[in-house]
């Protein structure tokens, strides 16, 4: 190794400061954070989100490039891999969004009610976004669910070797194997509310507020686990209010979302009683899953 050679004395000062500046830029960038690329819990530490105009007075802040990379993240096959946590946990809503109320509309039956709007079926017959105010008066108006949903209420993927006509998924067949999960066999397909039923009750009983879920992705503990957050944030608390936001995210022309994108914050105290920003897979353990036809192969255990 070279010897360090001394510095004359009579150089000139500003050097030493030049050369003292240049040591610093290039520490900061040496201890600069990295981002991350590992599939672990907390892979991704921020996404960048873009202004986009608003459809139907609907939030469209949606960043392609977020998506991408949700999308590309992979499950590690373990029923504690099902959900990740997104930019530290903290929600990405802006100022705008977070005071975002989604009122009403007559006769729209996307805004049926204040707090809770959907987004209308894609052209490939695939529900969308939908963006939500929770509050303790809107739960407390919710009626008891009914036993099951009805019939006509049919997401992309639902039924095997079907077609969507437009309006509506026509035709196919429905299977639903059982699968071993929480000690005891279990349906793996559910009718996946978007926006909870506790949230604003039969109004989210629509095709555009559901998806196709493994049970795991649905309730096990997947966004139950979500909509537990929020009902005992709001149990807790009375007298706020919780924005929420709920993304299923498809990989090219897939019938079956990979997952949803699932953010919430309390609006009031700007999160300081709940933020959470979750990615929660659309998998379940010992089943393969086609997500472009609704199949569905059960290993053998």
């Amino acid at each position: 190794m070279a010897k360090k050679r001394k510095r004359p004395q009579n150089r000139p000062s500003f050097v030493t400061g030049a050369v003292f500046a240049l040591i610093i830029v290039l520490a900061g960038f040496m201890l600069a954070p990295q981002q991350q690329s590992s599939h672990s819990k907390n892979p991704l530490q921020a996404f960048s989100k873009q202004a986009s105009p608003k459809q139907n007075g609907q939030s469209t802040n949606q960043s392609t490039q977020s998506d991408l990379d949700l999308l590309a993240l992979n499950w590690d096959g373990s029923l504690d891999g099902d959900i990740v946590h997104v930019n530290g946990n903290q929600a990405n809503f802006t100022d705008a969004e977070l005071q975002q109320s989604f009122p009403a509309v007559a006769g729209n039956p996307l805004r049926p009610q204040n707090g809770f709007a959907m987004s209308p079926l894609d052209s490939l017959g695939r529900s969308g976004q939908a963006n939500f105010v929770a509050s303790k008066a809107a739960m407390d108006r919710v009626q008891k669910r009914p036993a099951s949903i009805p019939s006509s209420v049919r997401p992309s993927g639902w039924n095997i070797g079907d077609h969507f006509d437009g309006q509506k998924w026509v035709g196919g067949y429905h299977t639903n194997p059982k699968t071993t999960l929480g000690g005891r066999k279990q349906p793996l397909w559910n009718k996946s509310h978007i926006v909870g039923y506790q949230f604003f009750g039969m109004d989210t009983m629509k095709t555009e507020n559901m998806t196709t879920g493994t049970r795991v992705e649905n309730a096990f503990p997947g966004q139950l686990a979500a909509e537990d957050d929020i009902r005992n944030a709001i149990k807790t608390h009375p007298n706020i209010t919780i924005r929420g936001q709920v993304t299923p995210l498809y990989r090219g022309s897939e019938r079956l979302p990979r997952g949803v994108h699932y953010q919430a914050k309390s609006v009031a105290d700007n999160g300081q009683t709940l933020n959470f920003n979750y990615w929660i897979f659309n998998v379940q353990p010992g089943v393969n899953i086609n997500y472009q036809t609704g199949e569905a192969q059960v290993q053998q255990s």
